[in-house]
């Protein structure tokens, strides 16, 4: 984010009825002085206070009326709504269900080496990965357990994918092939031949229970999915000894996540340019939307034995807490605290749940909560992202009730 601002301006396009929201936040009460101020095409917004002027270019091109009359003089908050200048389709947001995902199959360059993002060091050489294959869209949720899914009431399901002929799925093992890279939303599917043995360190400890019962008799059945995790072992990278991915309890698949390596791609835009975290768990999170129609979700930690890290700090050291999020709509919005504006994101609320709680909205009958595993690390950086992006809000704009109010920037793809 840009260094901090004497006025902080925020604008957010409502393109439902063809307008911009901007809301500004003073470090001293308004005067007579005051001025807000469009500019003649329509795209700049600009405020002058206390003999600053400070300038955003708008999400949508607005009606230009010039000087804005300033309400409520002696105030810090002032707000005002903008007609766009035109009704063009081309503000409509697209919808939860035709995102952009970050590095398809046809996005990646084949025989392309990965590397770790953190130090660079090569994983898997070049020329090894021949192919690159996206997995079926619409199966996504139920191939890969670590960001699986599931509504309580579905645990006792059965299907028969016995005639299925995907590379692997939710009842069958993971069958990865040489040579072949499998694309997931959010990680690699690969052989492990085809890994650098020498440049990963592999956990021999497995993925253990969270905050497991000393009697696991005593664990209620509905609570025990949300307990206990596939015994899968971590892949580190040996140089920095980032966590790149896991290694299947069959020993002969690799994933690895998205966020942590680098791939090369068709169209080259470099490190400094390509998807991060956020782009990701944007997409997780509406393709869960889209698949579920819940908007609301429980990160829950990929929690590994000897490596207790925690997603925040304890509530009076009782149960682990839990970051629970909640997605609202996607928008296009500018800041003075980001450079990069106008920018395309999905508006989130988001807030601190214990263990109880959340197994207590996971297992309702009737909940509208979905359950999503990450590494721990990755939550981790999931809240900071959140609180920081929170800053970018006008302080009225904030808190909705127990909801803090932030922001996740979408990918948007090969033009984005």
């Amino acid at each position: 984010m840009s260094e901090s601002r004497p006025v902080l301006i925020y604008a957010e396009l409502l393109s439902r009825i063809q307008g911009v929201s901007v809301g500004c936040e003073l470090y001293t009460p308004s005067t007579s002085d005051t001025r807000a101020t469009i500019s003649s095409d329509g795209w700049f917004f600009t405020i002058r206070h206390g003999g600053i002027e400070t300038s955003i270019r708008l999400p949508g091109q607005v009606v230009s009326v010039g000087q804005l009359p300033i309400q409520g003089v002696g105030k810090k908050q002032l707000s005002c709504r903008l007609p766009l200048a035109s009704s063009s389709e081309r503000y409509a947001l697209s919808t939860t269900g035709d995102q952009p995902v970050p590095w398809s199959a046809t996005d990646l360059l084949p025989e392309s080496p990965i590397t770790c993002r953190s130090c660079r060091a090569t994983i898997v050489k070049p020329g090894v990965i021949k192919v690159w294959k996206d997995l079926p869209s619409e199966n996504w949720a139920e191939m890969m357990e670590f960001w699986h899914c599931h509504k309580p009431h579905d645990h006792g399901h059965k299907h028969d994918h016995g005639h299925s002929s995907k590379a692997y799925g939710a009842n069958s093992s993971i069958s990865a092939q040489d040579g072949v890279g499998f694309v997931d939303l959010s990680s690699f599917l690969l052989s492990e031949t085809n890994i650098s043995a020498s440049t990963i360190t592999k956990d021999a400890a497995p993925l253990v229970p969270q905050n497991e019962p000393e009697d696991r008799s005593e664990a209620h059945e509905d609570t025990k999915s949300h307990l206990f995790q596939p015994e899968n072992m971590s892949i580190s990278c040996a140089s920095c000894k980032s966590q790149l991915g896991i290694l299947s309890d069959q020993g002969s698949a690799v994933t690895l996540f998205k966020w942590q390596v680098y791939v090369d791609e068709q169209i080259p835009r470099g490190p400094d340019n390509c998807p991060n975290l956020f782009h990701w768990i944007s997409s997780i999170l509406l393709a869960t939307m889209a698949r579920s129609g819940c908007s609301k979700s429980i990160l829950l930690p990929m929690k590994l034995k000897g490596n207790p890290a925690q997603i925040v700090s304890q509530t009076n050291g009782a149960s682990q807490s839990l970051l629970n999020i909640w997605v609202f709509n996607n928008i296009s919005f500018s800041s003075t605290g980001e450079e990069r504006s106008p920018i395309k994101a999905v508006k989130v609320f988001y807030r601190i749940v214990s263990q109880d709680e959340a197994n207590k909205l996971l297992d309702s009958m009737v909940s509208d909560v979905q359950d999503i595993t990450l590494p721990a690390d990755a939550i981790n950086k999931v809240k900071d992202i959140l609180d920081s992006n929170n800053q970018l809000l006008p302080q009225s704009d904030r808190q909705f009730k127990e909801w803090k109010v932030s922001l996740l920037e979408k990918w948007e793809g090969k033009d984005g």
